[in-house]
């Protein structure tokens, strides 16, 4: 397929770097001579120019483009090149940017004028965070696979019904499928002998909040409720947090420097507690009750300081952390120094227009633990080496585990006697050296 991105920022380098893993022709423009320097070393053709102008468009051939993904900072722009992509007959998805143009992360509002469909990153991000706030031991949530499958993690307790035993004594939950153990900052593949210790990290996929319940039960602990919750920064972002939390019942209190940003965000929010301060100040910080919130986000312009401030919550106490960053090469090294989640607006919009965009069939690519460990999302064809075998006949590296599938709308957690059927897709835990060995099985 022939594919045109139009904005070589975070979104269209993501963008590009995971459809051009599956040899599709790829073609990114962008004004920036330096981000096009950038762009050229995935290996893609790269167009210095206005992407929002015919006459570029016209000279790219896009009559024969398949995708068209307008992604820059310029809403008009987007809409504009994307009108012109789809008279010509490709199949188009835009970045929207602020909150004026869309209410909803995905819509299908300017469909009429050739955009087949807008993708909103504050509106993503912020129901990205608030599921996060909400789900008890969450490092991610509603991965690609149709919103049916959750990653979480979960800590064992000294009081833990598993600790001190083998994983293949343990019954774990038929719709839970552990996949890595992070064991004193490393990254531990699970295998049938692999003993349990106290304080491990388990980060599994699961199906369900029954299989969740159980798994809590396991660990020692129950499931604690999020009661209170601190965000910093009245940004779109913030507010949209808080928005959402506020209807499921959420105490929320939320921080914000300037006096008008303050003021319009207390207008907006009707059952949130909007405070006009200075949260660079450890005082405003407790006097407000940092020390009695279950949850604290930060989602001010500046990505250092929501690093900082996140940081400083953890001191504090804070069981879960979420600090909005932009920069996607931070995210993974963040996500090491204590902070629960770097929550990336670029990263979930590139996923999103992925998910749109099925017929692509990317490898797509999610790191934890400092990029050590990965989950990669792929599909099952006709000309895949796995195509029809089990999970126990598949030369799968011991740092690779399969662990889950999506088939025909249905989620299954496959097991060694599990087969992979033409059309499947697949979600697979897998430490970084194998990622290539990986993609050439599928």
């Amino acid at each position: 397929m022939k594919v045109i991105i139009i904005g070589a920022g975070e979104v269209g380098y993501e963008l590009a770097e995971c459809i051009r893993r599956k040899d599709h022709d790829v073609i990114i423009v962008d004004r920036s001579e330096r981000a096009c320097k950038r762009a050229r070393s995935l290996d893609v053709k790269v167009v210095k120019g206005n992407g929002a102008r015919p006459e570029l468009l016209n000279s790219l051939d896009i009559e024969e483009g398949n995708y068209f993904f307008a992604v820059t900072d310029d809403n008009e722009a987007n809409l504009v090149s994307c009108a012109v992509a789809k008279a010509a007959g490709c199949r188009t998805i835009a970045r929207i940017n602020g909150l004026e143009y869309i209410s909803k992360p995905i819509s299908r509002r300017f469909s009429k004028i050739g955009v087949d469909y807008v993708v909103s990153p504050e509106l993503l991000i912020a129901q990205k965070i608030s599921d996060i706030i909400v789900m008890p031991s969450a490092i991610d949530t509603n991965l690609s696979m149709g919103g049916k499958i959750n990653v979480l993690e979960f800590k064992v307790l000294q009081n833990s019904k598993i600790e001190g035993r083998k994983i293949k004594d343990i019954a774990l939950p038929k719709q839970v499928n552990l996949g890595a153990i992070i064991r004193d900052n490393d990254v531990v593949v699970p295998h049938g002998d692999t003993v349990i210790q106290e304080g491990d990290t388990l980060i599994v996929m699961s199906q369900g909040k029954k299989a969740r319940r159980q798994m809590l039960r396991l660990m020692g602990t129950r499931r604690s409720k999020i009661h209170r919750v601190m965000i910093i920064g009245a940004t779109d972002i913030g507010i949209n947090v808080a928005k959402l939390l506020e209807k499921r019942g959420i105490d929320v209190k939320l921080i914000e420097n300037s006096p008008s940003r303050a003021r319009s965000a207390a207008e907006i929010l009707k059952n949130s507690e909007v405070i006009e301060g200075d949260a660079r100040e450890k005082r405003i910080l407790i006097e407000e009750g940092i020390l009695r919130v279950d949850a604290f986000a930060a989602s001010t312009a500046s990505e250092e300081f929501n690093v900082l401030v996140c940081l400083l919550a953890k001191i504090y106490g804070v069981e879960k952390t979420i600090a909005v960053v932009r920069e996607l090469g931070l995210k993974s090294l963040i996500e090491t120094v204590g902070i629960d989640l770097a929550a990336s607006p670029q990263l979930v919009t590139s996923r999103a227009m992925l998910r749109i965009a099925r017929e692509l069939n990317p490898l797509k690519a999610i790191s934890f633990h400092g990029g050590d460990l990965y989950i990669l999302e792929t599909a099952v064809n006709e000309e895949s080496r796995v195509v029809g075998k089990k999970l126990e006949d598949i030369s799968l590296s011991d740092s690779c585990i399969i662990g889950a599938i999506l088939r025909k709308g249905r989620t299954i957690i496959p097991r060694g006697t599990t087969r992979l059927l033409e059309g499947d897709q697949v979600m697979i835990f897998v430490m970084k050296e194998e990622i290539d060995n990986v993609e050439e099985l599928f």
